[in-house]
């Protein structure tokens, strides 16, 4: 064998061995990227949800109070029985947060944080 042969192909091999390391660190980095902008969609989704939820439960609770007022009893009243309705669901979510919120959010976001790619794709 020549000589210099061998520390040509170690040299290479080195050189290949760079290169394979930085293209798995740059993907790596794509797949981090990927992964946050999915987590950043999915909180800006269910913020944009949150927000239109409470603006209907705001309408709907103001249009039981006047239609109350108008046609049941006084308006007071009418605010008593929202204001009621409000506690007992605030316990209610708050007994079942871990079965309403808790766990499937945890499952979403462990589905998105592991999943996993094909090489091929």
């Amino acid at each position: 064998m020549e000589p210099g042969r061998i520390s040509d192909n170690i040299s290479l091999l080195t050189e290949n061995v760079k290169d394979y390391v930085n293209l798995r660190i740059d993907l790596l980095k794509l797949i981090l990227t990927e992964k946050i902008a999915k987590l950043a969609s999915f909180f800006l989704i269910a913020v944009i949800f949150f927000i239109l939820a409470m603006f209907l439960l705001l309408f709907l609770s103001m249009a039981f109070v006047f239609w109350f007022g108008n046609d049941i009893g006084p308006a007071w009243l009418g605010a008593l029985i929202v204001t009621a309705i409000y506690i007992l669901g605030g316990v209610l979510i708050y007994v079942k947060r871990h079965q309403f919120f808790i766990n499937p959010l945890v499952s979403h976001l462990s589905k998105i944080l592991m999943e996993e790619k094909d090489e091929n794709e």
